[in-house]
């Protein structure tokens, strides 16, 4: 394939054209999360418009010297990321190309010489014809994670009634934190200043809920939250922002930042009230809430997105999954690495592999949050 590469800053309508001409699977491969990916990424970090296919395919890739454990140096892609930890927080799920999808062997040859790996986070399980794990002589491809995304088809909800969907100890658990709640108001953002609104104190309570386990949140770092004030105040109005706030008798129990592509409800972040009463599940309420809310108005699918969470496993009825990969050149202080940490794991008596982060600790939802 032959391929051009383009500086958004130096040809930004171009890339713009392009990228918006082309079909996005998913929203963080949409224009709306792209454009606001390239406004809010600091001067340093310098992704590139990759083109194939005389305009067919597109991605941005990221070029990085990384080195691992002070020793391990890697000339690395990154796909539609940045390749910087902090600002990988944002958590792209779904990530791929966009336009005609080639196979992974087709993507790898397409690429100019001179990387040691190609990291592509957030895959579908069937991108690129399908990740498979192993050798292929001039690279191996490596399975880092493979991360299940909880879902509730909403034709279900709409043919039935919610919690008959879930089973009999969550349907019981639901129904109880429902009559605890005495839910007063559901209130879903029409406008940018009420969207902002929530946003805010989804923050808030957020914050509060981190905090009191000793740890800072998603939204602690300002460059995350500018990145999501300016993707609410940009693309609210053009249908891709859902915030849904429940209120109980007294305070609101919780509220929901998610986003909204080809059908899909994307649950991307959450802040909830504390409760010292367990039975009280603000969680539980919230997502019941957000899901009758988008069964009534037409969508296809809540998406609980990536994380082995257990709330996430108890309200979703199906299950699709997405993979972490790591595309490695054959090198000797690669090997060197493998061996080095399969004898240090062997010793711990833990697994030869460190396993990346887990993608639902980066989006900062605490496990036992509902």
């Amino acid at each position: 394939m032959a391929l051009e590469l383009l500086d958004p800053l130096a040809h930004g309508s171009r890339v713009a054209e392009t990228w918006t001409r082309l079909a996005a699977r998913s929203y963080f491969t949409s224009w709306g999360w792209i454009e606001n990916w390239l406004a809010c990424l600091p001067r340093g970090v310098a992704p590139r418009l990759a083109v194939w296919d005389d305009g067919a395919t597109a991605c941005f890739l990221t070029r990085r010297l990384d080195v691992r454990r002070r020793v391990i140096a890697s000339r690395a892609y990154y796909l539609n990321v940045s390749g910087v930890p902090r600002l990988d927080e944002l958590l792209v799920e779904y990530n791929g190309v966009v336009g005609r999808e080639p196979s992974l062997a087709e993507l790898v040859d397409g690429l100019p010489g001179g990387w040691d790996e190609i990291m592509l986070p957030g895959l579908r399980a069937d991108a690129f014809g399908g990740v498979h794990e192993g050798d292929r002589g001039r690279y191996r491809v490596l399975v880092e994670r493979r991360v299940p995304c909880y879902q509730v088809p909403l034709a279900k909800v709409r043919a039935h009634d919610y919690p008959s969907l879930l089973s009999s100890q969550t349907r019981s658990q639901l129904r109880r934190a429902q009559r605890l709640a005495r839910v007063k108001d559901v209130e879903v953002a029409a406008t940018v200043p009420e969207a902002l609104a929530i946003y805010a104190e989804l923050v808030e309570l957020h914050g509060a809920s981190w905090r009191a386990k000793g740890q800072p949140g998603a939204f602690a770092d300002p460059w995350f939250d500018r990145f999501h004030r300016r993707l609410i105040a940009e693309r609210f109005a053009a249908g891709e922002i859902q915030l849904v706030r429940v209120r109980g008798a007294d305070r609101t129990i919780g509220c929901l930042y998610n986003f909204v592509h080809a059908g899909r409800v994307l649950q991307y972040q959450t802040g909830f009230a504390m409760y010292d009463d367990n039975a009280q599940k603000p969680g539980y309420v919230a997502h019941a809430a957000a899901i009758a809310h988008s069964a009534a108005s037409g969508l296809d699918v809540y998406d609980f997105l990536a994380g082995e969470m257990r709330y996430k496993k108890s309200l979703s009825t199906d299950a699709d999954a997405l993979v972490w990969v790591r595309v490695q050149r054959p090198r000797l202080r690669f090997a060197i690495e493998d061996r080095a940490l399969a004898f240090v794991r062997s010793r711990r008596g833990k697994p030869a592999a460190d396993p990346p982060p887990d993608p639902a600790a980066a989006q900062g939802s605490p496990a036992g949050a509902p």
